[in-house]
């Protein structure tokens, strides 16, 4: 176990365990034993979620495929976080940004002629975003975790410091695509950004280098 997954343990364990009262039993009379099970139920039932964010994007070549980066993020979160016996106990916040000047390039050499024409591009994207998005949504629910899912357009950086401040998650996790030194220069770094901006705590998950593929379109 990691460190990361050993404070994460240590934190569910002082966090998230119902405080329930002892009670003696012993020679109560049928029934009331009962109506303990109730309250003890209704107790843990009563214990809020913790609240995982998750921002997530596409591949580079287009929807819906999600991005290497993204995919092992949250593939992270579900192996490492998530126990199979503790998943009642979750919360999953998942967000989209779509950027205006990375969704939808295809279609610029069309024609637009009226208000009309930018409405139909604009739910197209929309359906796009929409089917990414189900991809970890449906994982989610066939592992019976609740979640929600988000999408907003604009700059990454900001939207996703925005989401937090609105939903104010117990953690925020992203991916990151473990650019080179060089590469780091000319491409603005979401999560470093983020990082520095949001107030809950923020774990990058770094991919493995042998998931680099070797045509960057193919992130």
């Amino acid at each position: 176990m990691t460190e990361v997954e050993t404070l994460w343990s240590n934190r569910m364990a002082e966090n998230e365990t119902p405080k329930v009262k002892e009670l003696d039993t012993t020679g109560d009379e049928p029934g009331k034993k009962d109506a303990l099970t109730k309250e003890i139920t209704s107790v843990t039932e009563d214990v809020p979620k913790t609240r995982l964010m998750i921002a997530v994007n596409q591949c580079s070549k287009g929807y819906p495929k999600p991005s290497i980066s993204s995919r092992h993020a949250f593939d992270w979160v579900l192996k490492n976080l998530i126990k199979p016996c503790c998943r009642k106990q979750y919360k999953v916040i998942i967000l989209h940004v779509q950027v205006a000047d990375e969704d939808g390039l295809e279609e610029l050499d069309s024609v637009y002629a009226s208000q009309s024409d930018f409405q139909h591009l604009k739910h197209k994207e929309l359906c796009r975003g929409l089917a990414l998005l189900q991809i970890f949504v449906k994982k989610c629910n066939d592992l019976e975790i609740e979640c929600e899912g988000y999408i907003k357009n604009g700059d990454p950086k900001e939207i996703i410091c925005k989401h937090v401040e609105k939903r104010k998650p117990d953690l925020l996790v992203l991916g990151s695509r473990g650019l080179g030194t060089i590469q780091s220069l000319f491409v603005a770094g979401v999560s470093a950004y983020v990082a520095k901006h949001v107030q809950c705590p923020v774990i990058v998950i770094k991919r493995d280098p042998k998931e680099i593929p070797d045509d960057p379109m193919d992130d």
